[in-house]
C-alpha cells in the first residue's frame, strides 16, 4: 500500500507550510515509496526542510502494540488509544531524528530557522506529515479498526487567521465528508514531542480551536 493521492501532493500544492514551503523533490520521492516501520520518511526543520529516513525496531513496535491489547469497543475509545500511540511513537522516534526536544507549537517568526536548533524543531507541516505516517503504520498493522486515514487538513489563509495544518482520520460508518460528522483532526503540533496529540472534530478545529480555547 502507498500513502499517496492527497497526502504528499496535497502538502506540496496547497499547504505552503505554517510558514515555509516543503521540499517538493523529497516529498514526491516519499510519495512513491512503500511505507513500512523498518524504513520510512520523516520531516523536520520547518516545512520539511530536513527530510530523513528512520525506522522502528520490533522491540519498539511491541511497546506500541501493547497499547492496543485491550481492544477498543467503539471509535471514541479508539481515539484515546491513538493519542497514546502517537505520543509513544514520537518518544521512540525523537532520539533517532534529533526531535526529542521539539517544543510545543512553532514560532511564527523563527529567527533560529537557519541555525542548528531548527534541525530538531517541527512546524505543523512536519507534524502533519509525520503523524499521517504514524497513523498509516498503525492502520496497516490492524491496530486501528474504527477509523480510516484522512487527508491532511488546512485552516487559515493569512487573511482570516494564520495558516495551520494537521493530520486527520475518518470514523468508519460515517459519511466521509471533509469537516463532516466523523472527521477528526490528529494535531500533535500544539504539544511538545512525546505528548499526546489533540483529537477533536475537524469542524471545531477549522474554526480556530486550540487547547487554550477549549
Amino acid at each position: 500500500m502507498m500513502l499517496r493521492n492527497g497526502f504528499c501532493i496535497f502538502l506540496i500544492l496547497t499547504l505552503s507550510a505554517c510558514v515555509n514551503r516543503p521540499s517538493v523533490a523529497l516529498l514526491k520521492e516519499h510519495d512513491n515509496e512503500l511505507i513500512v516501520k523498518e524504513d520510512f520518511g520523516f520531516c523536520k526543520g520547518y516545512g520539511c526542510r530536513y527530510y530523513m529516513r528512520t525506522a522502528i525496531t520490533e522491540r519498539e513496535w511491541q511497546q506500541v502494540s501493547r497499547l492496543f491489547d485491550a481492544a477498543a469497543e467503539n471509535a471514541a475509545q479508539e481515539r484515546e488509544v491513538i493519542k497514546k500511540a502517537i505520543g509513544l511513537l514520537e518518544k521512540i522516534v525523537g532520539p533517532k531524528t534529533d526531535t526529542d526536544n521539539d517544543d510545543a507549537g512553532a514560532q511564527i517568526i523563527n529567527f533560529s530557522l537557519w541555525g542548528q536548533k531548527a534541525r530538531g524543531q517541527m512546524d505543523c507541516i512536519d507534524e502533519a506529515f509525520n503523524s499521517s505516517t504514524y497513523l498509516f503504520l498503525l492502520r496497516k498493522a490492524g491496530f486501528i479498526k474504527f477509523h480510516s486515514l484522512g487527508q491532511p487538513l488546512r485552516r487559515g489563509y493569512f487573511i482570516d487567521r494564520w495558516p495551520h495544518n494537521t493530520a486527520t482520520i475518518h470514523e468508519i460508518g460515517t459519511e466521509k465528508v471533509i469537516k463532516g460528522k466523523g472527521h477528526y483532526v490528529v494535531d500533535s503540533w500544539f504539544h511538545a514531542n512525546g505528548e499526546a496529540p489533540e483529537i477533536i472534530p475537524a469542524s471545531s478545529w477549522a474554526t480556530g480551536w486550540s487547547p487554550e480555547k477549549k
